[in-house]
């Protein structure tokens, strides 16, 4: 965190430039009080009390021009710094490889912007400043009171750092039910996250109680973890307010005590009692201020892991390897390629295969086969394999991920599409001529979903595509491949939400595409499309099996896909 107060240091000088105009307001307020009673008890009259006009004037006008300085410039460190942290986050998780993301819980994501962020902006971007504020007041505070009276002033300051003992006894006790609160804080948003994301699931089998139930065990946890917290951080807090009444009760004995030996007067008094306010107070806070940033250590710590993992891109700057844009993807060549999740577990094993350009290809087997994972392992999401891959004349390893991605696509089961235009569906968000979108939306078969909905281009997408069929959402998919030209296009069980006839249809507008090399995952076995494929892969067991054409394969395969479909 000591990144961002270095960054914006300007601003937060310029923050700490006004607590010091603040301090000096009171210490201004205090030498009011005595100068005034001095003046009452001396009998000076109306001369004195129109003097003392132009003075609170004086006051009102500086103390005025303070407040509003640090209020401000308060407000301008936190803009700066909240928008510098979010941003970092937001750039070191969008620059992770798909393997990194994906090995977290993505309602991990989603807790660290929502919960974790906004904690470090109450308890470390406002909470550390306004320490150092409140340590400029009591210091300002303690240099008055030693021209006041140096005696009074020393036991004074001995009396009021006693507050700060009680959060160095707590803050550990507290910081570790910090921890335990904000884990269970992530596992409410994940229950919370899967909750809502079957929301049909849960209607449809009637499992309201239980999931309520789960719910409300989990809610439970976490407030008992944060009463927990607040219990240690109360503790801390009601111990140190005593010590700050004990002090103020010392420290008005020995008062009255100088005053009754004649070594201080009524006026010093008033001044001393007011400016001794400006010590207790501002050492009071400081602990209770310090108990509150022990406890968010745990999320300092969860944050600064984010920004100090290394990205894609560091992981390939570390290793001195130039990446090489990717001209062409094809062909890709996959030699002696075996894979696993986990270290001795091996999902693929030892395949070698071709994919020729233009060509189409159909990878069929059971579930647990290797399908997926080969198509993941050709699309560049792992890169911890042993074997080959080439695209090309270029291998993966060495491959910039940018440019390749901009030469394959790839079509999940489930489409994601944004709450926003028709056109920035299809295009992602890159600049392309208005006569190159109708092209793609015209291959991908959409001329008829634009008129329907009314709006051309700028029609408007709702939430999650909630406005279009589930065909609709692939052929949007496949235009978005098409407008980018992309010389690849594989697809992971691309169709199978899809009732027969639409899956034919979407599988057919594929097959049509001249040029294209086209790599699909089928469940559905229509024997009719099958035959248009150039090849057919079998996988069993992390393997090819077979591979050729329909009528290539052998017998006996041919028969069981008969069978099947």
């Amino acid at each position: 965190m000591k990144h961002f107060f270095r960054q914006y240091n300007k601003k937060l000088i310029l923050w700490m430039f006004f607590e010091l105009a603040y301090a000096l307001a009171m210490v201004y307020w205090s030498y009011f009080m005595k100068d005034m009673s001095d003046t009452a008890l001396g009998g000076e009259g109306m001369k004195g009390l129109g003097s003392f006009a132009l003075f609170g004037i004086g006051f009102l006008a500086f103390d005025l021009a303070a407040e509003y300085g640090r209020l401000i410039g308060r407000a301008r460190f936190l803009q700066a710094a909240n928008y510098g942290l979010k941003n970092q986050i937001f750039d070191r998780i969008i620059d992770y490889d798909i393997h990194a993301f994906g090995a977290k819980n993505s309602a991990g994501y989603i807790s660290l912007l929502n919960n974790d962020l906004p904690l470090i902006d109450r308890k470390v971007f406002r909470i550390l400043p306004d320490i150092w504020a409140q340590m400029i007041l009591a210091v300002t505070a303690i240099i008055t009171m030693l021209l006041f009276h140096p005696v009074l002033a020393v036991m004074v300051v001995i009396l009021n750092v006693l507050q700060l003992i009680p959060p160095k006894l707590f803050g550990d006790r507290a910081s570790r039910e910090q921890e335990k609160y904000m884990a269970s804080l992530d596992s409410m948003n994940v229950k919370i996250k899967d909750i809502f994301s079957g929301f049909e699931v849960v209607k449809s089998f009637g499992i309201e109680d239980k999931v309520g139930a789960d719910y409300f065990k989990i809610a439970e946890c976490v407030e008992g973890n944060a009463f927990r917290m607040r219990k240690e951080q109360g503790r801390s807090m009601a111990v140190s307010r005593a010590l700050a009444y004990l002090a103020s009760v010392l420290r008005m004995v020995f008062s009255v005590y100088l005053i009754m030996q004649g070594e201080i007067s009524m006026g010093i008094l008033l001044g001393v009692m007011q400016i001794s306010n400006y010590v207790s107070m501002p050492m009071q806070s400081i602990g209770e201020l310090y108990l509150e940033y022990k406890t968010v250590k745990p999320v300092i710590a969860r944050v600064m892991a984010t920004l100090d993992g290394k990205t894609e891109h560091e992981l390939s700057d570390a290793s001195e390897m130039d990446l090489k844009p990717v001209v062409s993807a094809v062909p890709i060549v996959v030699e002696g390629l075996s894979f696993g999740y986990e270290e001795g577990k091996e999902v693929l094993h030892n395949i070698s295969f071709r994919f020729e350009k233009g060509k189409k290809y159909a990878v069929i087997g059971n579930s647990g086969s290797g399908k997926s994972t080969l198509i993941r392992l050709l699309m560049g999401y792992y890169d911890f394999y042993q074997g080959e891959i080439h695209y090309g004349d270029c291998d993966q390893k060495e491959a910039d991920r940018k440019s390749l991605y901009q030469q394959m696509s790839m079509i999940h089961q489930k489409v994601i599409l944004f709450e926003d235009t028709l056109r920035n569906n299809i295009t992602m968000y890159g600049d392309y001529p208005d006569t190159a979108v109708w092209k793609a939306i015209e291959e991908a078969g959409l001329t008829t979903v634009v008129d329907r909905m009314g709006g051309g281009l700028d029609s408007l997408v709702e939430e999650d595509g909630k406005n279009l069929s589930g065909g609709e959402r692939q052929c949007i998919a496949i235009a978005r491949a098409f407008i980018r030209q992309a010389e690849v296009l594989m697809m992971d069980e691309g169709t199978s939400s899809l009732d027969s006839r639409t899956a034919g249809q979407v599988d057919s507008l594929l097959l049509k595409k001249e040029g294209l090399t086209l790599i699909t995952i089928t469940h559905k076995m229509n024997l009719d499309l099958l035959k248009q494929y150039d090849e057919i892969l079998i996988m069993e067991q992390g393997r090819i099996w077979e591979c050729g054409h329909f009528d290539q394969i052998s017998s006996q395969q041919r028969k069981r896909l008969e069978w099947i479909s």
